[in-house]
Parts: structure tokens; sequence; C-alpha cells
């Protein structure tokens, strides 16, 4: 009894004291944004049918839930994300009008090697529902780009990429092998994609291309020339609805594009960002287009939504201090 007095499990966020001030400030400044934009607030149930998440998630790994058996015998699991319960409600309400939905709160899911990372993640994002893709895709990243200076960060980095480009990879590839496919892709790792491509025997063509993707990455003149190279139209379309989106932006950076992305979440069908600090490895901000994800509920509406990582934000935003505070006693 003694030894759990003090403790708190390794799953646990652990406790915020110094960054509640900051976590308020950013949850109130970004409030007002979503608000002045139309964004509802939403609270959604901490509890959720786990077959609600095995229904969506196709590949679901049952041991990132916190999971029980209640009293009517149903496997129960603390929320595992918000995209899902809104898009049930959403569809619960018989809604054919854009909707617009924000959330602040935790998600919870199991780190089999947490390495740093916690259990219980803070989350701010929001929804756009049945908005047009690349209306939406606008809205939405316009949304992004007028929050990120609330956080006072230097040098963020967006990456875009785009699922529909990397799923039509994995169709022509073969969809068995996209597991494989897409680790080497995250590693970057290019003598593992030419091993990939000889071990199947895979055309010439698409094996040089497929080799070259962790090389693909940065400013619209690569989009520009790999639109120009590629063959197979649906990839070239999904580049295209790439291009025609960073056109649309007000803020441009010179690397922004990498098309070796793998989507983090198994729905992503269009475009899929990522933000990033130079102060945490992790992203800070993430999100993308899901126009399938709705037919699981019987019907078939387009959406679009990203979530703000509050635990990374609050981090990246502490070891900036901390590196200006020396950076201060160095100069004087």
């Amino acid at each position: 009894m003694e030894l759990y007095k003090f403790s708190i499990p390794e799953e646990s966020s652990g406790v915020i004291t110094e960054n509640v001030n900051k976590l308020r400030t950013f949850e109130g400044c970004l409030r007002k944004i979503f608000y002045d934009e139309k964004y509802i607030e939403t609270l959604m149930p901490t509890f959720e049918y786990v077959e609600l998440y095995k229904s969506v998630y196709k590949n679901l790994d049952e041991s990132t839930l916190f999971k029980y058996i209640n009293k009517e015998g149903k496997d129960v699991a603390l929320r595992w994300d918000f995209t899902v319960p809104i898009a049930r409600y959403y569809i619960s309400q018989k809604k054919d009008e854009i909707a617009r939905y924000c959330y602040f709160g935790k998600v919870y899911r199991k780190e089999k090697e947490h390495k740093g990372k916690n259990s219980e993640i803070y989350q701010v994002g929001i929804e756009l529902i049945g908005k047009k893709a690349i209306e939406g895709d606008v809205e939405c990243i316009s949304l992004l780009q007028k929050s990120l200076p609330i956080f006072g960060l230097k040098d963020l980095k967006i990456e875009l990429g785009s699922a529909s480009f990397y799923n039509r990879l994995c169709e022509i590839i073969g969809n068995e092998r996209k597991e494989e496919f897409s680790k080497l892709l995250l590693q970057k790792n290019i003598s593992g994609l030419k091993k990939f491509c000889i071990k199947y025997n895979l055309d010439e063509k698409i094996s040089n291309f497929i080799i070259s993707l962790p090389r693909l990455n940065g400013n619209i003149e690569i989009l520009t020339k790999t639109i120009e190279k590629l063959k197979d139209k649906e990839l070239k379309n999904s580049l295209r609805e790439l291009k025609e989106l960073y056109e649309t932006m007000n803020m441009k950076q010179q690397d922004l594009f990498d098309l070796a992305c793998v989507p983090n979440m198994e729905y992503y069908t269009g475009i899929i960002f990522k933000v990033y600090s130079k102060y945490v490895e992790e992203p800070i901000i993430s999100g993308g287009r899901y126009d399938k994800l709705y037919s699981n509920f019987g019907k078939d509406v387009s959406a679009i939504g990203m979530a703000y990582y509050m635990n990374n934000i609050l981090k990246a935003v502490e070891r900036a201090g901390e590196e200006n505070v020396k950076s201060s006693i160095n100069k004087r």
C-alpha cells in the first residue's frame, strides 16, 4: 500500500502545474478562433463500446484500448478518439447540411513501449463535415494557419501529403504488402525499398519511382516535376489536389511536401498534414480528409479534421523557453 501512495502509473500524463496557465490561455485563444468560424463545441462520452471502434478501424489493435466488461457483459473502452464519436453523432442527428464541431479533452491509448509517451493524450480539435473537398481543405488549412501564432513557436514546419496518393501506390504494388511498404516509407529506408521491389519483382518504372519516394520532399518544384513525370492518372490527380491547395495557402514555406508520407489513420482518403516543432520529435498538430469514414454509419459524407496535441505543444513551448533563457545568459 505504501508503495502506491505517492506513485503515478507510467500510463499517466502526470501532474501539470507550471504550464496550466499557458494551457488555459491556448485553449481560450483556440476557442475564440473556432467560435468565430462557427464551430460548435461538443462534449463526447468518455466511454464507448469497443465494437464502435472495431466497426470503423478494420485493423484496430485492441491492445491499444483501455477496456473492461460492463454490467451488461459488453466490452467498453475509454475514449480512443473524437472523430468516430462525432461522426456517429452527426449521422444520428439526421443532418444533411454542413456542420462544424470542435472539442477539448483527453483520449486514452495504451503505448506498448512508452519511451516518454503518455497514454492519456490531451487533444483540441475540429471536425468540418459536409463541405466539398477543396473548399473544406482550404477552410481547414486556413484555420490551422490562423491558429499557429498562438503558441509563439518559431520555425514551425507544415508537412503536406496525400492519403489518396499513398493508397493508389499500395494498390499498384499490392494491398497485401501495405504494412511492409509503410514501415519502409516511415523509415525513409531507400535500401529497404530496393530490396522490397526486387523481392516482389515489381515493374522497373514503378520500382524506380518507389525507391525515389524518400527523396521526394521539399518545395512546390518537386511536386510539379513529379506530376509531370507520372503516367498513372490517379497518382497525378492526387498530387494536383495538393498543388491546388498549396496555391490557396497564406503561409508558403520552402520545405512543405512529403510524398513518402504515410497516413497515421487508416480512414484518411485525401490530403494529410502534420505540423512539427524542432523542440519535440512527435507532431504537435495533425489532420486530414476522410470521405469514406461516414459510410460506416450508412451515409456518404465528406469530412476533414485536425487535432492539436496539447501535451506536445506544452513540451515544445517549455523547451523553447529554456533555450531562450540559455541564449540570453550566453549573451551576457
